[in-house]
């Protein structure tokens, strides 16, 4: 159905109105200069729920210490495999395939601090892809500057053909010996 310019508005506000998600919008945080939210890679707006729960957590915390582990409701060391249990079935998975991590770039800076070891500097390179989110590469420039490299001469970036994919040819092609 297109919508003429003078109705745009009045046709917004009556959609609106009749979004079966509409109750949704009251259970976030917005704005209060009244911006509209659209970002997808971040946080994102804050639920009163997440809010609820975290704050729960942290009186737990308070309370329990350590205890919190194994005593708290529910206990934290098995918040790992029940988020597992919760997401196994989104993406269609078996629970024990599944696990709930840090973000990506998180998991990568304890990749590098745990495995990456230049040495002699004999394969002092990293191998990434130009489409990498920068978050992810600046945790590799810092990992190699820890080491004493220099990010521009030791970090190779693998190209995209059309911005979109990477060719396996070009990976494959990138690994040289000194990565």
């Amino acid at each position: 159905m297109l919508l003429h310019s003078e109705n745009l508005l009045e046709e917004a506000r009556r959609r609106d109105a009749d979004d079966p998600l509409r109750a949704f919008r009251d259970r976030f945080y917005r704005p209060e200069n009244g911006a509209i939210y659209l970002d997808g890679n971040s946080l994102g707006l804050l639920s009163r729920e997440a809010e609820a729960a975290t704050l729960r957590v942290l009186e737990e915390w308070k309370r329990s210490a350590i205890e919190g582990w194994t005593e708290a409701s529910p206990p934290w060391f098995f918040l790992p495999e029940r988020l597992a249990e919760q997401v196994a079935p989104l993406v269609g998975a078996s629970a024990d395939a599944v696990i709930v991590t840090g973000s990506t770039t998180v998991n990568l800076h304890q990749l590098l601090a745990t495995l990456f070891d230049p040495g002699d500097t004999a394969r002092p390179w990293i191998l990434s892809d130009a489409l990498a989110f920068p978050s992810d590469i600046f945790a590799i420039q810092s990992h190699l500057r820890l080491r004493g490299l220099d990010p521009a001469a030791c970090l190779v970036r693998v190209p995209s053909r059309d911005g979109l994919t990477l060719s396996e040819e070009d990976i494959l092609e990138a690994f040289t010996p000194e990565v």
